[in-house]
């Protein structure tokens, strides 16, 4: 990983634009590299550190941004079809252990996309520590509309990559350092989100079996009759 993030830093200094998309769709398929450091690393290398604020925005744009935002989108449709191919079977052939079916997922989408939930995906994905894998696994799972994701992705993707660039180019030689401290926190919220994900599973197995289990159900009667 080392070897390629290095190759990939230097193509970027050789080529420009064309490399940092290229490094943007290495960054989404192979996990290991640190999603901020590509970015980051066209930041500090492409855009000159003597320019002002304003007069680095339109290179920033042109040359980072926009290459950036377009590869972000075509990386994440691997996760999206991840999601798609592979998430109605593991959810229909765990349906007992998970507590809710597919079904379930149908309302789901459909509860999301009545309160235009478009504007939280794209928040998500505008946040630098937000891993951008799992939001694109969990919305292929639920089948969110191809061209809604793409939009949506996008329009997220801008200010991200916006964000992350002018981040390289003023940390400049401690971009790489910061970079690393983004991928940490990515992946301990990455953790966390699992982690309350098995916790959600959790609770929605016991509901759904106290709700079929007849004999739990008039157990629960009976210790409030007792009461009572």
């Amino acid at each position: 990983m080392a070897e390629l993030t290095h190759w990939v830093l230097e193509s970027i200094r050789a080529h420009g634009s064309l490399s940092v998309m290229l490094g943007v769709l290495i960054e989404s398929v192979i996990v290991p590299i640190p999603s901020p450091l590509i970015i980051m690393g066209a930041g500090a290398i492409l855009i000159r550190p003597e320019l002002s604020w304003t007069q680095a925005l339109s290179p920033i744009l042109l040359q980072i941004v926009l290459p950036g935002s377009l590869a972000a989108t075509g990386g994440a449709f691997v996760g999206y079809a991840i999601g798609f191919w592979g998430g109605r079977t593991a959810i229909e052939r765990f349906q007992r252990f998970f507590g809710f079916g597919w079904a379930d997922v149908q309302a789901m989408e459909a509860r999301l996309r009545r309160r235009e939930a478009g504007w939280l995906i794209a928040a998500l994905r505008a946040a630098p520590i937000v891993p951008l894998s799992l939001i694109s696994i969990a919305l292929g799972m639920i089948r969110w509309p191809v061209d809604s994701f793409a939009g949506w992705t996008w329009l997220g993707s801008v200010p991200r990559c916006l964000l992350l660039a002018y981040l390289g180019w003023l940390t400049r030689d401690a971009y790489q350092g910061l970079a690393y401290g983004l991928d940490r926190v990515e992946t301990a919220v990455s953790i966390l989100l699992l982690l309350v994900t098995g916790a959600g599973i959790f609770w929605l197995r016991r509901r759904f079996r106290s709700q079929h289990d007849p004999a739990q159900g008039n157990g629960a009667r009976g210790r409030r009759q007792g009461t009572e």
